[in-house]
């Protein structure tokens, strides 16, 4: 949808009547996918310039799964968004993230946790500004 700063937001499933397992589950490939090819992005180190000395840039990731409200909003310049305390809580995911691994309530845990092929830490619960707490999980490392 647009980028804040260095933040990147995108949604799934918005106009889904119904299941939106099939939604969730591509965005989490999305995340896991953004994960691997920022890691073929090869950054000269900032202290050295030597041809051998690079490093990869790394992302956070941060998914909720709610309710939004949508539009079109600017006259001069139109741009279609989202926001709501889906978005906010979303965003606070991101934010308390770590580099490289993906973070995600515990509503959107439940809608792809039965799937084998994912791994989670149990991270109890995180303390959210201005929301609250809520129970959170990490996906194991994305190889």
């Amino acid at each position: 949808l647009e980028t804040i700063g260095d933040a990147y937001i995108c949604t799934a499933g918005l106009f889904v009547d119904g299941n939106i397992n099939d939604a969730a589950h591509n965005v989490l490939n999305l995340a896991k996918d953004m994960i691997r090819e920022t890691r073929k992005v090869r950054l000269p180190r900032r202290e050295t310039l030597s041809q051998d000395s690079f490093v990869s840039p790394q992302i956070r990731v941060g998914i909720h799964v709610g309710n939004v409200t949508c539009g079109v909003l600017g006259q001069r310049l139109p741009k279609f968004t989202v926001f709501g305390s889906a978005v906010n809580l979303a965003a606070r995911m991101e934010q308390t993230s770590r580099p490289s691994r993906i973070h995600v309530t515990e509503d959107f845990h439940k809608l792809v946790s039965f799937e084998e092929d994912y791994e989670w830490d149990d991270c109890s619960e995180t303390t959210v500004k201005n929301m609250g707490k809520f129970h959170s999980y990490l996906l194991k490392e994305v190889l």
